[in-house]
């Protein structure tokens, strides 16, 4: 079955600098943008020089790439999916038994999604709340990392590991959880 494929004028999935689990074997880079992840195999709805394969990511992959990584990595594209645990579901059919799923997704927590007002928080709530006439482009929702967990042990993986990162400018003046922009989750997927 061909996935449906989205037309060249639109993005490239947002990019932004997450921590990437170290794992030895293949990768896979579901939303890889203009920088994916070093040796993985990228996958995105739209045509950039670091896409192996443009496709829907909210349909499931061939299965020649079902079983196959030792990584699933996933950075800034959760947000976008219409059902986030499906795409999940698809990223532990997509590793290796004993292999990793990894997400980095916006923080629900980071104080400035929820500052309207100028000086500091008028770009990041704007951002959330902008919208085309382009529903794939549009964040349809915001996690703190206890959601993704949640979805994580409802889908069987063990938690490994968990990160905030991006922490600048007053930033450092704000609990952690509050003055980081993003995190990074990792589950290991059972035998």
């Amino acid at each position: 079955m061909k996935s449906e494929v989205f037309m060249d004028d639109r993005k490239p999935t947002q990019e932004i600098d997450a921590p990437v689990f170290k794992v030895s074997g293949k990768k896979l880079d579901l939303g890889c943008g203009n920088k994916k992840i070093e040796g993985a195999f990228g996958v995105d709805y739209v045509k950039t020089g670091c896409t192996d394969l443009v496709w829907n990511l909210e349909e499931t992959l061939p299965k020649e790439h079902w079983n196959k990584y030792e990584l699933v990595y996933s950075a800034s594209v959760l947000d976008y999916m219409g059902n986030p645990l499906q795409f999940l579901k698809k990223c532990v059919l997509y590793a290796k038994p004993g292999g990793f799923v990894q997400v980095a997704v916006d923080n629900a927590d980071y104080w400035r999604y929820h500052k309207k007002s100028k000086p500091f928080g008028n770009y990041h709530s704007l951002l959330w709340q902008k919208h085309t006439k382009k529903p794939e482009e549009q964040h349809k929702m915001m996690f703190q990392p206890g959601h993704v967990e949640t979805m994580f042990k409802m889908l069987g993986l063990e938690i490994v590991e968990k990160k905030l990162f991006w922490r600048q400018s007053i930033d450092y003046l704000y609990p952690k959880h509050n003055g980081s922009a993003y995190f990074s989750i990792v589950g290991k997927v059972s035998k």
